[in-house]
């Protein structure tokens, strides 16, 4: 049974996404009776974070997107001698130092991404998709001002490639341009296995050396910023009619520009603005846009807080979802390789608010009744104590 867990807020979080879910867990953990401690680092003086912490040690710690270790490689839980729960929220390639250290736990928002952890003999990984709040309201069908809405900045996805070009030899940019092309050729292929599979079907072509000198983090990292690009891209040129509104734009307006040119008139695109400003955006919306490729067996914080929010999803298929929700029922489905289908999709949806509302409500009705904060809660006071005691047992202090 874990008694007490202390909360680290992150000491940086673009649009402050990671310390929303921070407050949010922190809160459900407490519903849940533990008794829980949020922390945070100062800086210029952690003095005072470390002293709560030695002199009134906690089960475990928790934090978004985990602590890395610093430039000597190490690791704030080694010194601690305390197991760190580390919740990524981000590709898994962005996080391979975890592996490192016996005393952290690593959750993931997609299966696949524990499966990949598990593949370098790290075995203290959960699956944990992203939640909402429990008391997430949505305002009134009439307040919604927004036809599509899209939260996200522009990738150029071109200037990927052309770097490509620069950095490594034919061969292996063949093999990213073909895993790029996997990735988009169904649901469930993540852009690592499409990789594999690219490299393994051009290696008579690949000399040793090329493979040796290539950097697998650097250049999967690349690979994952080329296809979300790509993909969303591709799914802003194929919404042709309804006025789509993007929001974080992040000083990228002259690359979004530069894909949907002068003939998409029905496209308006917005500063960025804060995770809390976000929610209450998603509020106004009909239909909300989720892209999301990475993640190809989990799910995506947008999916929840649009649904929460009373807006329709259109989001990508994948594996956890069709577990999940069902399309044209409770959510709107699309397929990276059917963007043609988009248009009318949406089209239809519009033109029959008494559809979109139904569907919506069916999908928040899923939202609230499984994928709130305090479900991931449960699920970690459920899941947490088993390897909390076989880390105990393999680091004695």
């Amino acid at each position: 049974m874990i008694k007490r867990i202390d909360l680290f807020m992150p000491t940086r979080s673009r649009y402050g996404v990671l310390h929303h879910f921070t407050k949010c867990l922190h809160d459900a953990l407490k519903r849940s009776g533990v008794n829980c401690r949020l922390l945070e680092a100062q800086k210029d003086n952690p003095g005072p974070f470390l002293t709560q912490i030695f002199n009134d040690p906690p089960d475990c710690t928790l934090s978004f997107n985990g602590v890395l270790p610093d430039a000597e490689g190490r690791f704030l839980c080694d010194l601690l001698k305390i197991p760190h729960v580390a919740c990524v929220v981000d590709s898994p390639n962005h996080f391979f130092p975890l592996i490192k250290s016996p005393y952290n736990i690593i959750t993931c928002v997609d299966r696949f991404a524990c499966e990949f952890f598990k593949g370098m003999n790290f075995e203290n990984v959960l699956f944990m998709p992203h939640a909402v709040e429990k008391d997430l309201e949505p305002h009134s069908d009439a307040q919604r001002t927004f036809d599509v809405l899209l939260l996200s900045s522009c990738i150029d996805y071109e200037s990927i490639g052309e770097l490509w070009k620069k950095k490594y030899p034919p061969s292996i940019r063949k093999a990213l341009h073909k895993a790029a092309e996997l990735t988009l050729a169904d649901t469930d292929t993540s852009y690592v296995q499409a990789f594999v599979i690219a490299l393994d079907s051009l290696r008579p072509k690949i000399k040793t050396t090329e493979i040796a000198q290539f950097d697998f983090v650097e250049g999967l990292n690349e690979l994952e910023f080329y296809i979300r690009g790509l993909d969303r891209i591709r799914l802003i040129q194929s919404i042709k009619d309804a006025r789509v509104d993007i929001f974080g734009a992040d000083n990228s307006k002259a690359v979004w520009e530069k894909y949907l040119g002068k003939k998409q008139r029905n496209i308006r695109i917005h500063e960025e603005v804060s995770f809390e400003q976000a929610l209450e955006l998603m509020k106004h919306a009909k239909i909300l846009l989720n892209s999301c490729l990475w993640i190809k067996n989990g799910a995506h914080e947008r999916i929840f807080t649009g649904l929460a929010s009373g807006a329709l999803v259109l989001t990508n298929d994948n594996s956890y979802m069709r577990e999940n929700f069902t399309d044209d029922k409770n959510i709107l489905f699309y397929k990276p390789f059917e963007m043609d289908k988009i248009n009318d999709k949406i089209n239809g949806i519009l033109q029959n608010e008494s559809k979109r509302q139904k569907i919506a409500k069916k999908g928040r009705d899923v939202v609230m009744k499984h994928h709130t904060w305090d479900h991931r809660a449960a699920q970690l006071l459920k899941e947490l104590p088993p390897i909390l005691k076989k880390i105990k047992k393999q680091n004695p202090k």
